[in-house]
């Protein structure tokens, strides 16, 4: 976009941030309701979402922008907008905090409340190497601002539910290529279809050139209903039924850079597994192999495990692993 059309986008950004901040932050009651429209650009909220996956959508997109922050600043932010603080902590309770020693004017602190809303702002427009991230963002027609997948697992049958925000770099992205793996080794020849696959796009756009890429990795194009220029965002819905897991892990190994994932694995409770862990940045020929070491998972007490990553890089496996019970 130009200069004065992203600045112009910024400084709306900013103004509804300040909004927003104000007395709970995104604690409040009332958040769906005040966001404007510049946030709900920035975090593909659509007319038809119910106020819980409004309130869902910023929430995560904030967090995700905190990350692209310096690491000086991301403190600061968390608690202008009201994370991690306590539940009835209204704004000006919450600017005390930043005042530290001697520095407790409240100019000042309200000086360096702005800044930080500003570099939020600025951080939902521009690359993350402007903020000391991955500078291999730019790189390719788009890239995954938030992928958010859900992974339930019964028996040695499982169900995922992805939602996946990109962000076009160019004019006129008229498709998008995705990809899954499948348990069982499926025909090469001729267009296979995607619901005898058990895979199912709920919304989001229309799918097109589906082909076997290898006896196990289906690839299709998904065109949003309309072409995307550079900067606009995109959200789809997948839903993908597997008569048996693939492998005992679950990743994302994006093509292009990756902003944020969130990944909720729900295991059956009738055979938990021996033991979990996380999969961080990998090469993908050793995402499955449990020997190496890594930080270990516990199932809560819906058992379930929950992590997140950030700043994802092409070909880098992310995700859960685990051993399942004898």
């Amino acid at each position: 976009m130009a200069q004065e059309a992203a600045d112009a986008k910024i400084n709306a950004l900013s103004t509804e941030l300040k909004l927003l901040r104000k007395g709970l932050g995104v604690q409040a009651k009332n958040l769906p309701g005040v966001v404007g429209e510049e946030l709900r650009e920035v975090c593909g909220i659509r007319g038809d979402d119910s106020p819980g996956t409004v309130r869902g959508k910023v929430v995560t997109r904030l967090k995700a922008l905190i990350e692209k922050l310096p690491e000086s600043q991301r403190e600061t932010a968390r608690i202008v907008l009201g994370f991690g603080t306590g539940a009835n902590e209204r704004y000006t309770a919450r600017l005390e905090l930043l005042g530290s020693g001697a520095d407790r004017n409240i100019r000042t602190m309200q000086r360096r409340a702005d800044d930080v809303i500003y570099l939020i702002a600025e951080a939902a427009y521009e690359a993350p190497a402007a903020f000391g991230g991955s500078p291999v963002i730019s790189q390719g027609p788009w890239h995954t601002s938030a992928l958010a997948v859900r992974l339930t697992l019964t028996g040695a049958a499982a169900e995922v539910f992805e939602t996946r925000q990109i962000v076009s770099h160019v004019a006129g992205l008229a498709e998008i290529e995705h990809g899954v793996s499948l348990a069982r080794p499926a025909s090469p020849s001729g267009e296979p279809d995607l619901s005898g696959l058990g895979i199912d796009v709920v919304s989001g756009g229309e799918v097109h050139s589906v082909r076997m890429v290898s006896s196990t990795r289906v690839a299709f194009r998904l065109r949003p209903p309309r072409a995307l220029d550079a900067g606009d965002q995109h959200e789809f819905f997948f839903r993908v039924r597997l008569e048996e897991m693939p492998a005992p892990f679950y990743c994302c190994t994006p093509e292009f850079p990756c902003e944020s994932f969130e990944l909720n694995v729900r295991f059956d409770r009738r055979e938990p597994p021996q033991r979990i862990w996380r999969i961080d940045g990998d090469l993908s020929k050793d995402a499955g192999d449990p020997v190496p070491a890594r930080k270990p998972l516990f199932l809560d007490n819906a058992g379930e495990v929950h992590t997140g990553f950030h700043d994802l890089q092409p070909a880098r496996s992310y995700g859960v692993g685990w051993q399942p019970a004898p």
